[in-house]
């Protein structure tokens, strides 16, 4: 190989695996997950899985977010993550923007 050649490492760790299927989108402060009903399991029973994607995707910590979720019932919940333990509490809103303020209350 010569001095201008670049090599690629093909051998990458397995991806992060849940068995939740979701959509999220990410704000400065905060990231939105969203349940989307089709995976083997709720977000809500893989939450750790989910937010571990999220951090692969992003190759970093996401610590720092507020985050909450829609379940596949349609209401929204907060998950507080420290990168190794998810905790979800109940916001019990229906209405992102009412969820969106209850979480950044601290409620």
């Amino acid at each position: 190989m010569n001095s201008h050649e670049i090599t690629f490492n093909t051998n990458l760790s397995d991806p992060i695996r849940t068995r939740a299927d979701f959509i999220y989108k990410i704000t400065p402060i905060l990231i939105y997950i969203t349940d989307t009903g089709l995976g083997l399991r709720p977000v809500t029973d893989g939450i750790d899985a989910v937010l571990r994607k999220i951090e692969h995707w992003h190759q970093g910590s996401i610590a720092a977010f507020r985050n909450m979720y829609r379940d596949e019932h349609g209401s929204w919940n907060g998950v507080r993550w420290d990168d190794q333990c998810a905790s979800v509490f109940v916001l019990c809103e229906a209405d992102e923007k009412k969820a969106m303020a209850k979480l950044l209350r601290g409620n």
